[in-house]
């Protein structure tokens, strides 16, 4: 195996002379190669699923919805950018990107596919070539893990092997945009792995980039998503605090950020993604277990998790209320975890209509971007979904939904009582109670439900 010289591997980069192999052609793994490869350089992209690498082949993606995506691979399709299943391709790589999953095995992160992709790297490059992780890693991996892999495989670290961890930070519905406009940490295990990492990140990324060490690196990726996430929860706490004392949240939101210091989210049924979902947990998990335990951190996820259900119960008990059955048919309108995301990934959605199915409802799904329904039916056209349905639930903020009129939606129901749960504040409660639905919503007491029921009563 021939030893590149770090000057020769910078100079080689500088002229996208560079044979770059990124292993994993997912959400990160396949803009990225696409966006290195529209920089000049050849890039193999691996993935061990078959049916996946013939489809990107005829330039074919499950990305459909992500602008931008399928105009790159019908471009660099069959020149630079080569979709393989066949580890022989990589040999002989300069640069190997990891962009595979760190999922989370019961609260706790499973680094496997991580290091099965480090192995192939590992056994493609060339001495003196650049490894770069944009898998999620844990705290301390990169030093306590990583590393030692590397020097297992007979490689010194900074002189045989660079190396260095470059978190993705990207938003599913954007992704292309996101990672070359959003600024980027590296985290390298030394001066010369790092400014081989920034030269070729640099290629197609607009925004910073800033070098540190792999631990600050590591840290800040998990940092990031937990801020968000426990700032979800703090709204969503809120929420439930509201509904005990009989308030809506939406007025006490709107005037608590009035306040200059203070802005307060929007709250909803839950929080999803493969990023947020799971990140918070990644570092309750690694603090933990070196001796200090983030409880902020967990109770935030534990609150997020739990508010799917909540909404699901409380669904349940309206419907029972209404009609003369214990169950009742129910159109979710929204699958994805985030309006304007074409990615059902750890959506609370999930959660909420299997909460539902349990109880026995029927539940019929539809979602503008997904055909996913989680063990409820699909329906590909939203008046067919809700057109005998005791309850409509708009659980996902897409566009479609913001603007859609009321009045027309209560008239193409065949019920004489039909329940409107508004579960990302999308509606004002008066306009969708003079369409003529049974209004709740997140935030909002069933009190004022319960008022509106006594006159529902009495007028019939």
């Amino acid at each position: 195996m021939r030893r590149v010289l770090v000057e020769d591997l910078e100079a080689i980069i500088r002229s996208r002379e560079a044979k770059v192999s990124v292993v994993g052609q997912g959400y990160i793994g396949l803009p990225t190669s696409l966006l290195i490869a529209k920089a000049g350089f050849s890039v193999y992209g691996y993935d061990i699923n078959q049916s996946l690498v013939r489809n990107l082949s005829i330039g074919k993606t499950k990305l459909t919805k992500e602008r931008g995506i399928k105009n790159l691979i019908s471009e660099l399709k069959g020149k630079n950018y080569i979709p393989t299943s066949n580890l022989e391709d990589l040999l002989g790589s300069d640069v190997v990107i990891i962009a595979v999953p760190t999922p989370k095995s019961r609260e706790r992160p499973d680094i496997s596919m991580v290091l099965e992709a480090l192995k192939s790297a590992l056994e493609s490059i060339r001495a003196g070539g650049l490894i770069i992780i944009e898998s999620t890693l844990p705290p301390r991996t990169f030093y306590d893990v990583v590393i030692s892999r590397v020097e297992e495989h007979g490689f010194r670290v900074g002189r045989d092997i660079f190396l260095a961890y470059c978190p993705e930070r990207a938003l599913p519905g954007n992704l292309l945009h996101e990672l070359v406009n959003n600024f980027r940490v590296i985290g390298a295990a030394d001066e010369r792995s790092g400014r081989l990492a920034r030269l070729l990140y640099s290629s197609f990324v607009k925004a910073d980039i800033e070098i540190v060490d792999p631990l600050t690196a590591e840290m800040v990726k998990l940092v990031e998503n937990s801020y968000r996430d426990v700032n979800i929860a703090f709204a969503n706490e809120v929420v439930r605090i509201c509904e005990v004392l009989g308030l809506d949240v939406r007025e006490v939101r709107r005037l608590a950020n009035k306040h200059p210091r203070v802005h307060m989210l929007v709250p909803g049924i839950g929080v999803g993604g493969s990023c947020l979902t799971k990140d918070p947990l990644f570092l309750f998990w690694i603090s933990k277990e070196n001796g200090y335990s983030p409880d902020l951190i967990k109770n935030a996820r534990d609150l997020n998790s739990e508010m799917p259900y909540h909404y699901a119960r409380i669904l349940d008990d309206v419907i029972r209320r209404i009609t003369d059955r214990s169950t009742g048919i129910i159109a979710v309108l929204g699958a994805t975890y985030k309006g304007g995301v074409p990615d059902p990934r750890e959506s609370p959605v999930e959660p909420f209509v299997k909460e539902l199915i349990k109880r026995g409802h029927t539940v019929k799904v539809y979602d503008p971007l997904v055909r996913s329904s989680f063990g409820g039916i699909y329906v590909s056209n939203m008046m067919e979904a809700v057109k005998d349905s005791d309850a409509i639930a708009f659980v996902t903020d897409h566009s479609e939904f913001k603007f859609i009129d009321l009045n027309k939606l209560r008239k193409s129901t065949d019920k004489k009582q039909v329940v409107l749960f508004d579960g990302r504040l999308l509606f004002d409660p008066s306009e969708a109670e003079k369409a003529g639905f049974i209004y709740i919503s997140v935030g909002r007491s069933l009190r004022r439900l319960e008022e509106r029921m006594i006159k529902l009563n009495h007028h019939s």
